[in-house]
């Protein structure tokens, strides 16, 4: 059977979460205290991994505002909590038309209801309900069979890393397990025992060794795709309590849980390992226990999973769950990650949110948890992580085979314009395995590199060191910045300071911002090269600096001057530009030397220095012909 769409009603904070649809992997997203948990709580109780948990209780979990209400009628009119909508495949068609009779299989689509009453209530899709009551109770186990076993695990069910047994035995007896003691006695399960078999165990190292053979595979399988750190390995510890240690573990056996780092050779308690690496091995305990008890008619329900792991270890758990899970198992996890959303199939993300109205006289009155069928919410803190894996994913795919990081949009519209100039007349522009990336300035870089993990020789930085040369050095002192080449555009143009408008050159980019405001004679900023010039602009300085005193000094109409609006210009009117603009030869040589020192970048970091050299060089081979330029340019490269 496979589910096809939910509904939550009258459960804790939902009064009705309105049916949504249900994938192979289905991600619940919203913000805390949504209502996430919940949902997967009441689809929990359909049929149960621990039979106690399987009724719905009025005290505890029907709407408090509404439940005395209730409570009057519930004899007469009993409240469904969940209905659910399945697809049955052949063999269960089989089984119904072994228990109904030939032709008893109505339909492929059976409506499956449970709530404040008995046992569920099944019928198929038209209305036509299967009567219960009526079949013998083999029968009802046959249909009972076929629903898949739901395993709902949490953070809550992750396995402590000491467990008194006496303790656990005694609340076994009362059937009051947590979910991490549940763990502790699947992996007991795993070797064949139970906690009471260890209070007479006469060989604890026979144990110990069957313990550690049991979760030896476990291990292998976490270390596949946690790719945080593949030198971890569980081991395990069965002393008496001592008399030193807080109670329950004073007394009795005491069971250790530890984590061996073979790189280290150390051990470390398993509750003082990242909570990453506990909740994969205590998931995959508990799983394997319940694939051996029910077989792979198993639905999983993850609440939240991989809470507190770093990105690229989230994107691991959403690895082992395509490869591992998805093939076998419906799964439904909640989050508020963006790192658990799946950007290219947002199709799968429903999202979760606790609706409240306000009435014409300004009171709010709360709707409930709501899901929403399609994923776009008109709440931005439901869709903040939907954006943010939007933003990260598009970022990402925007990286090609080698990345030149810089300050904004504006740059890489001015560098890419430039490189098309170029090649039109066969020279040197950015090569092809060249991905343009903004990434908001000098300080955003480490951020780029730590989240997306790039590898030796993939990322070069070009930037200003208007910050100072202490910023630049510890920058390329920074452990993040290892592989990372770091191109500083003092080497390309006049003087110290200046940013992209300084290569562009003062007569360009001057004749630019003229073209692009359509600034009257009188007002245009001046375009002659020359003594006077440069003895008016004085020190050599940011010309987006000198071009915002001179439009403010002109009194030219034209509004506060942003630096990217030339760039954009430049974009939408580029044959205008190229037969306009004043001394573009010379800007196109001092890019070309740029363009050459990237294209020219190996893996294993970048040596300013020499790549002043080169530019040295390059400036010497500007002058040569085009058709002879790309050759001598892979001389200087093989020189220096």
């Amino acid at each position: 059977m496979k589910l096809k769409s939910m509904q939550v009603k009258n459960f804790k904070c939902i009064e009705d979460s309105t049916p949504f649809d249900i994938c192979p992997v289905t991600c619940l997203v919203g913000k805390n205290e949504a209502g996430k948990t919940s949902l997967l709580e009441a689809l929990h109780k359909l049929n149960p991994d621990v039979a106690e948990l399987s009724e719905f209780d009025v005290l505890f979990e029907y709407p408090r505002r509404r439940r005395k209400e209730y409570e009057r009628r519930a004899d007469a009119e009993p409240d469904d909590a969940l209905i659910t909508r399945w697809e049955l495949e052949d063999k269960d068609v089989e089984v119904m038309e072994q228990i109904l009779g030939p032709g008893g299989v109505k339909s492929r689509i059976v409506e499956i209801r449970k709530g404040y009453y008995p046992g569920s209530h099944w019928a198929f899709e038209g209305g036509e309900p299967l009567q219960m009551d009526s079949l013998p109770a083999s029968s009802q186990a046959k249909l009972d069979r076929l629903l898949p076993k739901f395993l709902y695990f949490s953070k809550f069910h992750i396995m402590d890393g000491r467990i008194s047994v006496d303790f656990v035995i005694e609340k076994q007896g009362r059937g009051k397990l947590s979910g991490p003691e549940r763990v502790f006695q699947a992996l007991l399960e795993m070797v064949g025992t139970k906690p009471e078999h260890l209070t007479s165990i006469k060989n604890s190292e026979e144990l110990i060794a069957d313990l550690e053979g049991a979760s030896a595979p476990i291990t292998d399988q976490i270390s596949k795709y946690w790719s945080q750190n593949r030198s971890l390995r569980v081991c395990f510890q069965f002393h008496p309590g001592k008399p030193q240690d807080p109670p329950p573990f004073d007394k009795g056996h005491v069971l250790e849980t530890r984590i061996l780092n073979t790189r280290h050779n150390l051990t470390l308690n398993f509750d003082e390992r990242s909570t990453g690496f506990a909740w994969f091995f205590s998931f995959l305990v508990w799983f394997s226990e319940l694939k051996r008890t029910f077989g792979d008619n198993i639905f999983i329900l993850l609440d939240d999973p991989g809470i507190g792991l770093h990105a690229k270890a989230q994107e691991d758990l959403l690895r082992y769950i395509a490869m591992e899970l998805e093939p076998h198992y419906q799964v439904i996890y909640t989050t508020h990650s963006p790192f658990m959303i799946e950007a290219d199939d947002l199709g799968r993300t429903r999202t979760v949110e606790d609706i409240v109205i306000v009435d014409d006289v300004g009171r709010e009155k709360s709707s409930g948890t709501k899901v929403g069928q399609e994923i776009f919410s008109t709440n931005l803190d439901t869709l903040m992580p939907l954006r943010a894996a939007l933003s990260y994913e598009i970022t990402r795919s925007m990286a090609g085979q080698k990345t030149l990081l810089v300050e904004s949009m504006t740059e890489a519209m001015y560098l890419n314009w430039f490189s098309r100039r170029l090649s039109e007349q066969n020279r040197m522009g950015l090569g092809a395995d060249w991905s343009v990336v903004p990434c908001g300035g000098s300080e955003k870089v480490g951020a780029f590199l730590g989240l997306f993990g790039v590898g030796d020789g993939d990322v070069a930085v070009l930037m200003n060191i208007a910050g100072g040369r202490k910023r630049l050095e510890q920058m390329r002192g920074s452990e993040l910045m290892r592989g990372c080449r770091i191109l500083t555009m003092d080497k390309y143009i006049d003087g110290d300071e200046g940013g992209i408008e300084n290569l562009i050159g003062e007569p360009t980019y001057f004749g630019l911002v003229n073209l692009c405001y359509k600034l009257p004679r009188k007002a245009r900023l001046p375009v002659t090269a020359g003594p006077a010039a440069e003895n008016e602009a004085g020190p050599p300085e940011r010309l987006v600096k000198q071009v915002e005193d001179r439009l403010a000094k002109c009194g030219a109409n034209v509004g506060a001057f942003d630096r990217h609006t030339p760039a954009e210009f430049l974009a939408e009117h580029s044959r205008k530009c190229a037969k306009k603009l004043p001394n573009l030869s010379d800007a196109l040589n001092r890019f070309e030397r740029l363009f050459a020192d990237i294209n020219s970048l190996q893996g294993g970091g970048f040596d300013s220095a020499r790549a002043g050299g080169m530019s040295d060089r390059r400036q010497q081979i500007t002058e040569i012909s085009p058709t002879k330029r790309a050759s001598a340019l892979t001389e200087a490269e093989k020189v220096s």
